[in-house]
């Protein structure tokens, strides 16, 4: 599976994890879970498990204002935990598809989607992303306070033409 695809995959099963944590679909999506981390170990199983508990314990002890921050900081730790499996088990893929689609059926309304709320002030540039990765790159020289670059058959600055 190509990196993106692996990436985006388990950022799927991660959200919709965590977005399960403290509602109905909880007990799904956590059998589902611990299933696959524990198809070739079942040792692997039981540790899944637990984590999966004690998360989930912190988003059920969360106040209501810190709940959704709660469940942020969870995703990023269960996508890696994810990509790893599927690197380790890529035979695992269908089946962490077709769980996600499960839980995401069975979340409440408010749980289906995440909203990210991004402001770039003061000549301030902005880059977000969602479930993913974001690789940006700015070749020396470049940007808003670099000098202007010569133009093609024009001498830099501080040479002569010959």
């Amino acid at each position: 599976m190509p990196a993106e695809a692996l990436m985006a995959l388990a950022g799927a099963g991660a959200t919709a994890l965590i977005g399960a944590m403290a509602t109905d679909a909880w007990q799904g999506a956590r059998g589902g879970i611990v299933r696959l981390f524990g198809r070739d170990n079942q040792g692997r199983g039981a540790v899944v498990a637990a984590q999966l508990d004690e998360d989930a314990a912190l988003v059920g002890r969360a106040d209501p204002a810190e709940e959704d921050h709660v469940r942020e900081d969870l995703v990023p730790v269960w996508r890696r935990r994810l990509v790893v499996l599927l690197e380790e088990q890529p035979e695992a893929e269908e089946d962490l598809r077709g769980l996600v689609e499960r839980v995401r059926g069975g979340l409440p309304d408010e749980r289906r989607t995440w909203v990210q709320h991004n402001t770039a002030r003061d000549n301030g540039t902005l880059f977000a992303v969602q479930g993913g990765s974001l690789h940006y790159h700015r070749a020396p020289g470049d940007g808003p306070s670099a000098p202007p670059r010569p133009e093609r058959g024009e001498p830099e600055e501080g040479t002569e033409r010959a």
